[in-house]
């Protein structure tokens, strides 16, 4: 049983980008109402977008501030500007105050985007004050550069709370970085815990796309970001995509609901300008993509109603495996196959639940399978079995943060 607590705590979420991305809500929305589940806490978001992300986590109770440990320059028109003494100012604020730092993020932590050490400024900004930290479901390398896994691995060793999300994370940073065993945690992302929309709000968001409650469709969620790394050109990656799209929909005889996940306001990242290059493409009124300004639970309830969902935005795959449904992964990293694996357990082949990037880009054999021979009953069957197991293993962090918190 969860200690009871006398007093309300401080705490910093740490590894925040911007809820511009619906994944990136997800995380934020889910451990903030978490954190506010038993007695509330005073939760303080440090983003790149404060006041997108104040306007999108309103209903969490979260103060949302521009990050004074990481300064993006590609989001500097969406924060005050500010003076280094300015900056040090503010985060010695902060930290004054905190009870608690919480790094999240996903997979911030790895050589695919570069931020990895940056995200690592607040925790080890407070373990040098004796402020308790966490990191909580993660994905975790791998580190091109030794001075990063280094940097990393210091930080870590002196977290009061290590979880990764899935056993590759757990595996290199026990096998190949050498941490302790003890010093870390297999858990599950924490968007698992994610709530969704009613029913109700769920057809009002489908209502435009001529969509009743009782009709099957398939959702697909392209990444307009995802040839940044994966060295594809966006021509031939948006022309896989329409050719899977239009093959769903001859062969599986259900439209294609289009879900642009991430609202970017840098083009290069932005799902609703892919989604709607594929949707003309297709030229059939049965591939079709998802309008509103839409929050990660309006996602949810769009992804949960779906006979299956393939995605290259690994939120919104999680998104419809918390919610019960088949959801199989196209992706340019090992978070996917990771985290899905995970998901559904040994019993399922890798090989059915997700396909590399620039394999499907380039080989029409990849679409062929994933239209022909993807069974989304038999991935719902095992997903049932499998979902509590999961879900148990993200509330077990926010059992162990309010222990932290408690103490």
């Amino acid at each position: 049983m969860t200690p009871a607590r006398s007093a309300v705590s401080n705490v910093l979420i740490t590894g925040i980008t911007s809820c511009e991305s619906r994944g990136v809500e997800a995380l934020a929305r889910t451990i903030t109402e978490q954190l506010n589940s038993e007695g509330g806490n005073r939760v303080t978001v440090l983003t790149q977008t404060p006041a997108l992300d104040t306007e999108a986590l309103a209903p969490t109770g979260a103060r949302c501030v521009a990050d004074p440990f990481v300064v993006s320059r590609s989001w500097q028109q969406m924060r005050p500007q500010e003076s280094p003494a300015e900056l040090t100012a503010r985060s010695e604020h902060l930290l004054a105050d905190a009870d608690l730092v919480i790094a999240t993020g996903g997979d911030l932590h790895t050589s695919d985007y570069g931020v990895s050490t940056p995200y690592l400024r607040a925790l080890t900004a407070a373990q040098q004050r004796d402020i308790p930290t966490a990191m909580i479901g993660q994905s975790v390398g791998p580190f091109d550069d030794p001075a990063d896994a280094e940097a990393w691995l210091m930080v870590a060793a002196r977290c009061d709370l290590l979880t990764v999300r899935e056993s590759v994370s757990h595996r290199y940073l026990v096998g190949k970085l050498g941490l302790p065993e003890h010093r870390v945690q297999l858990s599950s992302d924490p968007a698992f815990l994610l709530p969704t929309v009613t029913d109700e709000r769920t057809s009002a968001v489908l209502r435009p796309l001529r969509l009743t409650p009782e009709d099957q469709y398939i959702c697909l969620v392209p990444s307009q970001g995802i040839t940044r790394y994966s060295a594809l050109e966006e021509k031939q990656h948006a022309a896989a995509l329409t050719r899977l799209a239009t093959a769903l929909v001859h062969t599986r005889k259900m439209p294609v609901v289009l879900v642009p996940h991430c609202h970017d306001s840098r083009p290069h990242n932005d799902d609703r300008i892919l989604a709607a290059r594929i949707a003309e493409a297709a030229g059939t009124p049965q591939v079709m993509a998802l309008p509103g300004a839409l929050t990660a639970s309006d996602y949810k309830g769009v992804l949960s109603r779906a006979e299956l969902v393939i995605s290259e935005r690994l939120h919104a795959a999680i998104g419809a495996l918390s919610g019960g449904v088949s959801a199989i992964a196209i992706g340019h990293s090992h978070k996917f196959n990771g985290v899905l694996s995970e998901t559904y357990g040994d019993t399922v082949d890798v090989n059915d639940i997700h396909a590399d990037v620039r394999a499907f880009a380039q080989d029409n054999a990849v679409i062929d399978r994933i239209v022909r021979d993807t069974d989304a009953t038999v991935l719902r069957t095992t997903l049932q079995q499998r979902l509590p197991l999961i879900t148990a293993r993200a509330r077990s962090d926010f059992a162990q943060i309010n222990r932290l918190l408690a103490g």
